[in-house]
């Protein structure tokens, strides 16, 4: 789809709740234009970030802290692409869901998400940086979305609702999300033989298109290249009611350690402890 506007958005897509990829809308955005590693690294050197070391979602979760220009530094110096499958899964470093506008508040002119703001009542921002073979494994976001690409390819597979008994929904805690259990790579027919019936559409997004991936749809992605992406997710009132609600009592228990303490992907286990994120 090259340009939408929102009343067909409204129409065909989100309130039916169906993907699509717009390839014509963010192009012109400044953030195409400008945004880079080294451009990233230049507009606070010293800030301490997290970055999340492999699949957190499926694997063990882990992660460490690093000055954010000595990241990104490395990421323009040793980029490279990946075919598919080279590389999918290791433990890449990835600074993921950086709270970018709270950090960094003029850079909100550079990007449009009116489409998805048309339609939401309450919005919240992320960037994800990150080399090649990045992987976020399969889960559903509890929250509508809109992943925008500015810089580098990622792949992207989406699963349908209605296929979520062959996903596998895991006990592990994340926010505002359901994880699956299964990662393609190292799945087990034995353990989860329902996935084998499982069809997802596979995308490549590419530098300007955007990606709606509606709330309640699976979907994991991988970078093939070094990559700069954005996302805008946005609730409606039914979102704020039935899934905002839910999700900020359960966050509520698990930061008192009554939910979801076991295994979750904001703390690591230690020696003999738990680690913040």
């Amino acid at each position: 789809m090259p340009r939408l506007e929102s009343a067909e958005f409204a129409a065909r897509y989100f309130r039916p709740r169906q993907p699509v990829v717009i390839t014509d809308m963010a192009t012109q955005w400044p953030a195409c234009q400008r945004w880079s590693f080294d451009f990233f690294a230049q507009l606070d050197p010293d800030r301490a970030v997290t970055l999340e070391k492999g699949n957190v979602l499926q694997d063990e979760t882990a992660f460490e802290s690093a000055r954010m220009a000595d990241y990104l530094t490395g990421l323009t110096q040793a980029g490279h692409a990946v075919s598919g499958a080279e590389d999918e899964g290791t433990a890449k470093r990835y600074l993921s869901m950086l709270r970018i506008f709270e950090q960094f508040p003029q850079l909100r002119a550079d990007v449009d998400f009116s489409l998805l703001e048309a339609m939401t009542l309450k919005q919240v921002y992320f960037a994800w940086l990150g080399p090649a073979g990045t992987l976020t494994g399969y889960h559903i976001d509890w929250i509508d979305n809109i992943l925008a690409q500015i810089s580098g390819r990622k792949r992207v597979w989406l699963v349908p609702p209605s296929a979520s008994p062959a996903m596998y929904p895991s006990s592990k805690y994340d926010y505002r999300s359901t994880l699956s259990e299964v990662e393609p790579n190292t799945w087990d027919a034995k353990r989860h033989p329902l996935f084998a019936t499982v069809r997802p559409v596979e995308i490549t997004l590419e530098p300007g298109q955007m990606l709606f991936i509606p709330r309640g749809w699976w979907h994991r992605v991988m970078s093939l290249t070094p990559s700069i992406s954005i996302n805008a997710f946005g609730h409606d009132l039914s979102g704020l009611l039935l899934y905002q609600s839910r999700a900020s009592l359960l966050h509520g228990l698990h930061q008192l350690g009554l939910y979801g303490r076991e295994d979750c992907t904001c703390h690591k286990k230690t020696a003999d402890s738990k680690r913040a994120k």
